[in-house]
């Protein structure tokens, strides 16, 4: 009895059509699915963005960063702090922690925080990190959206372990005042 010709699936020619059938489903999958990646565009690489170029019809100037308020309190906390600190004024939230997490839940928390602006920090001048924050109190009572801000901006330097101290910009200070209020005094 010879091979040639003969069934592999003796008796059961059903289960050849069934074979048969699985592989033109297959083949026409596979077809359809090499049609749609050819006619949809992949990138070639990453994303090409075109600089960014100023509207003519927009002017920029400079402007104060710090209020005369605010920058006779600068002075203040830099001579309380001078031999401690670094002072730096309007910095983001952001830009002093680390956010460590996975991806959707970082850019979540960044999304979060990006546009908090803190008043001044104490940078130490060794670890280079924010070692306190100060705030200014904007208006009494303060507005809703204010204390939104407060509280979100106490509750990431909490998480991270950064000192607040929260000034009222139209109170007078000294300098022996602020550096007792931000942990800098002799008396400490």
């Amino acid at each position: 009895m010879g091979l040639a010709g003969a069934n592999p699936f003796p008796g059961d020619s059903g289960t050849m059509d069934l074979v048969f059938v699985g592989l033109a489903i297959v083949l026409l999958t596979s077809l359809a699915f090499l049609a749609w990646r050819l006619k949809t565009p992949t990138p070639a690489g990453p994303a090409r963005k075109e600089p960014f170029v100023l509207p003519q019809d927009v002017t920029l100037r400079p402007q104060p960063l710090l209020t005369n308020t605010d920058l006779l309190l600068y002075n203040l906390i830099r001579l309380a702090v001078e031999d401690h600190y670094l002072v730096f004024a309007r910095v983001s939230l952001w830009s002093i922690v680390s956010v460590e997490a996975e991806r959707t839940t970082r850019s979540q928390v960044l999304r979060q925080i990006a546009l908090k602006q803190l008043d001044f920090v104490l940078v130490h001048p060794g670890t280079k990190t924010a070692d306190h924050v100060v705030l200014l109190e904007e208006s009494s009572p303060p507005q809703p959206h204010e204390v939104t801000r407060k509280q979100e901006i106490q509750s990431v330097l909490q998480a991270a372990g950064i000192p607040l101290t929260i000034l009222r910009p139209n109170t007078s200070y000294t300098v022996p005042q602020l550096a007792q209020l931000l942990g800098v005094s002799d008396d400490d």
